[in-house]
Order: C-alpha cells, then structure tokens, then sequence
C-alpha cells in the first residue's frame, strides 16, 4: 500500500483474531513511536508492552471501549480482545509534557501497524491510576493513552456523513462503518 491508501484505510478496530503481532512488527509500531517529532525534542514518552494473554485482559478490563457505540456493543468479548496493548506514557519530570506530542507518536504507530495489517484502537477513556498501579509505575511516569492492536476480526470502512450524523454503526456482521465529511465541507481556501 502507498501511504495515502494506508491513511485512507486506517481505521479502529475492536474485535481481533488471536493471531499474534510478530515481534518485528510491533518493534516496528515501537520504533515509530521513537522517532516520532515531538516538542523542543523533550523525548518525554515511554511505553509498556502487553501481549501475555493475562495482561491484556487485565488492560481491557481497565478500558472503556467504545463509548458512543449503545450497550456496550463495541467492547471485544474475551476470544476477540487484542494481542498487543501498549501503554502511552508521559513523564512529568520533563518539563513541558504535551498530548500534542503523545498524539504525533501514536499516528505514527497505528500507521505503522496497519502497514502489516495490523488493526488498532486508540484508547482515552481507561482507568488511569488502576492501570498504573496494575503496572507498577513510579510517580513521574503517568499513564496517557492505551493502544490496542492486533489483527482485526472485522471491517472498517469509511462512508459519506448524511445529515449532519457522526456516530458510527455497526451493520449486522460487526462491520463498522465511520461516517466523514468530504473534503470540501471542512477545508476553506484563502
């Protein structure tokens, strides 16, 4: 895939087959996160990798999924969680910690995943100091966002928005479909 059909065809996933992530691959996902820009070169982002079947359910359980999907429809049952979770974290004794910065390493590394076919679902709403505690961490280092990858179990697509509605569905087979506003709605030239 070219770049331009990778962001096209990027979307989240929430349902995974239980195939593993290579370690080459979520090396990969982890070597753009390191390279990705961030501000006055702060480097003040780590990771923690979960891919031992009992760690990934306990980040899951730790996570909300899918908030505008009703009744908890968009939450993976057991035999389709994820088989890699990164955690993103800031550490707070560099000064000037950014979500900006966060937001730029993990575009790099869901873009990364999905160039091995790799699916992924960015995760804001997860119990944060419960997941710390779940990891031990020491007090500088605070959890941000998690990540779950792995190879999806459904389909994702992109598709026209019709009056004004944004919420995504779910057809009958799982499928996701996002609606978007076409290009000339949002961008004005001057």
């Amino acid at each position: 895939m070219d770049m331009m059909e990778i962001l096209r065809t990027r979307r989240t996933f929430r349902a995974f087959t239980q195939e593993p992530v290579p370690r080459e691959v979520v090396q990969d996902i982890l070597e753009a996160a390191r390279l990705a820009n961030c501000g006055a070169n702060r480097q003040s982002l780590h990771f923690v990798v979960a891919q031992k079947p009992e760690d990934v359910a306990k980040l899951c359980e730790l996570t909300k999924w899918a908030a505008a999907i009703p009744n908890g429809a968009g939450t993976p049952v057991p035999e389709q969680r994820p088989t890699l979770y990164v955690v993103v974290l800031q550490d707070t004794s560099i000064p000037g910690h950014s979500d900006i910065d966060v937001g730029i390493a993990v575009a790099g590394m869901t873009t990364a995943a999905w160039a091995h076919g790799v699916g992924s679902c960015i995760i804001g709403t997860l119990h944060r100091s419960k997941t710390a505690e779940f990891l031990g961490l020491p007090e500088n280092l605070q959890v941000n966002t998690g990540i779950a990858f792995g190879y999806p179990a459904h389909k994702s697509t992109v598709v026209p928005l019709r009056d004004g509605q944004k919420n995504y569905w779910r057809d009958e087979n799982g499928d996701y479909f996002v609606p978007k506003y076409a290009l000339e709605e949002i961008v004005r030239y001057l």
